[in-house]
């Protein structure tokens, strides 16, 4: 499990400030996720169809990531 990547043989954390990885990765790509989703939207408004492309495969991508990291257990 995620949570446990921080703590020793014992139980006890390693280090009580060090936050896992594991806790902030689902937020970095729901992060990306709204933002690539907003930005395809006011590229649409705007006319520029190529960066609406590159925005969406960034929303396609960072839902694939969230998918993962929910399927393994990361949320």
């Amino acid at each position: 499990m995620w949570r446990d990547r921080c703590r020793g043989r014992d139980g006890a954390p390693d280090d009580p400030g060090r936050v896992a990885w594991g806790q902030w990765e689902p937020a970095a790509y729901w992060l990306l996720y709204v933002v690539a989703f907003l930005a395809a939207l006011l590229h649409w408004r705007a006319g520029n169809d190529e960066l609406v492309v590159v925005c969406v495969v960034a929303v396609l991508v960072s839902v694939r990531f969230i998918m993962r990291t929910h399927r393994g257990g990361a949320v």
